[in-house]
């Protein structure tokens, strides 16, 4: 009896976990038992590797193969364990050498003809294996680029080409952008809306969610669509944390440019599609817009059931999904960005009729149910335009709008770091002068607020006080914050 094993990664939600693939051969009725996955995907995996090895130029043993992958509570829901398998069986039947792949981790799947393809999660089990001091062994076809603290990784595009000397994968660091993403959308291109654009900067400055309302054609959609021009870049640590999203959904490594995504979902996605689901669990919308934008146009038109999904996710950031074989954490860290008319018919406060009756009005605005309107730090109406400012030209000094703010923003960032630097205890709540203090209280009596809305309102406070590289929130930064929360 002959034996061998070989390291596999086993990629759950974003993390991974290391497989010990366990192979021996020893007399008996030809056959190859996989042990410790699914019999469903061993039944496919089984056919890919003897197709492989044959095509490869080597011999699959005509004698008993037992393959154990452990340990065997760990899903293991993926194809990426044709290349360890197939590696298993043949340094324990000695047509390869054993010696050659000591510290190393395998990961992909097996064609017919023995091609190595790429699997989801690549990204995900290299991180895993350079914290381990492990080598990642995987498809060349990969495109490894701008990748960060990962292991030394070979490539193999054949099965054959266990053959040969095995030659590493050239990669490059996953370094922080010096400029936000560049985009042909700017500010520059909406006319008025002065108030809307307002928010969208202390949005982008201080990453509160928005909800934009008014009628058809207004601009709240080229608006929201303007935010990803105004986001802060991409640091090292969040390039990254994208990467791995962007692995586990597309099954290969990313490319050279990275930026911050942008969904733009419909209203007819459902809970399992917004939130993620399945089984093993997939990423959702919200984990796809991670470190970015989600917009939902039409948010009276997301069912009840969906929209409150949205409840926990806006509050911490992630995303907990508990099926009964699994339990996963999917980051959802994104920044909101939902529009809506102010009526059915959308024409509400237009030059326009509205045809709406008070209880239709009322109906379709509880369609979005207050626990999620108190998460939305800012509520701005964008009334209709102006024909006339339509054809207006712009003056001179508002055609650079877009680099103004973006000038503004880098400004509020740089006194934001070093107010936090030289005044660490400090809390939001702590910075408000007197007279914003009283405004507060009254406001919040006068208008019910709740401790989270008020807590919002001095989060909003502290952002324009930024903007202003003011060290305390005074009244006129916390009469702002109210003016731009009109629900």
């Amino acid at each position: 009896m002959s034996s061998a094993h070989v390291l596999g990664q086993a990629v759950i939600g974003l993390s991974a976990h290391t497989i010990q693939i366990e192979a021996t051969i020893s007399n008996g009725l030809p056959q190859l038992n996989i042990v410790g996955m699914s019999e469903h995907r061993a039944k496919h995996s089984r056919e890919r590797i003897r197709s492989a090895i044959e095509h490869a130029g080597f011999k699959l043993p005509d004698r008993r193969i037992v393959i154990n992958l452990a340990p065997s509570d760990v899903p293991k829901e993926h194809a990426g364990f044709d290349l360890p398998i197939a590696l298993s069986i043949l340094i324990a039947s000695q047509q390869v050498e054993a010696s050659r792949f000591q510290g190393l981790c395998a990961m992909g799947e097996l064609s017919l003809t023995g091609e190595v393809r790429t699997v989801p999660g690549l990204l995900i089990a290299a991180l895993a294996c350079g914290q381990s001091g492990l080598t990642l062994l995987q498809s060349n076809q990969a495109q490894v680029g701008r990748q960060a603290s990962l292991s030394p990784c070979l490539g193999i595009h054949h099965l054959s080409d266990l053959k040969r000397p095995l030659s590493p994968m050239t990669t490059s660091n996953l370094g922080a952008n010096d400029v936000p993403a560049a985009s042909d959308a700017t500010l520059d291109d909406i006319k008025g809306q002065q108030t809307a654009k307002r928010a969208l900067i202390i949005a982008a400055t201080g990453g509160h969610h928005l909800l934009l309302f008014g009628p058809p054609g207004s601009g709240k959609t080229m608006l929201a669509k303007r935010m990803l021009g105004l986001m802060a870049p991409l640091t090292e640590q969040e390039a990254v944390e994208i990467a791995c999203i962007q692995s586990v959904t597309a099954g290969s490594l990313p490319g050279p440019t990275l930026e911050r995504p942008f969904r733009e979902v419909h209203h007819s996605t459902s809970a399992a599609a917004l939130i993620g689901g399945g089984s093993p669990p997939r990423p959702g919308e919200i984990t796809l817009a991670h470190l970015g934008v989600l917009l939902l146009d039409e948010l009276p038109e997301f069912t009840h059931a969906v929209l409150n999904q949205l409840r926990q996710p806006l509050e911490s950031g992630s995303i907990d999904l508990s099926r009964a074989h699994y339990k996963v954490r999917f980051p959802a860290n994104f920044q909101l960005i939902a529009a809506m008319n102010p009526c059915p018919c959308g024409w509400l406060g237009s030059r326009r009729p509205c045809r709406c009756s008070v209880e239709h009005i009322t109906r379709y605005r509880n369609r979005v149910s207050g626990p999620i309107l108190d998460r939305i730090d800012l509520q701005v109406e964008v009334p209709a335009l102006d024909p006339k400012k339509f054809f207006q030209e712009a003056p001179t000094r508002h055609r650079h709008e877009h680099d103004a703010a973006i000038d503004q923003i880098k400004q509020a960032r740089a006194f934001r770091l070093k107010r936090l630097q030289t005044s660490p205890q400090q809390t939001d709540k702590n910075a408000l002068d007197p007279d914003a203090k009283l405004l507060l209280m009254k406001a919040a009596q006068t208008l019910h607020f709740s401790a989270r809305a008020i807590q919002k309102l001095i989060r909003v406070g502290r952002t324009i006080a930024d903007l202003d590289c003011a060290e305390t929130i005074s009244r006129r930064h916390l009469e702002e914050a109210l003016m731009l929360r009109q629900n």
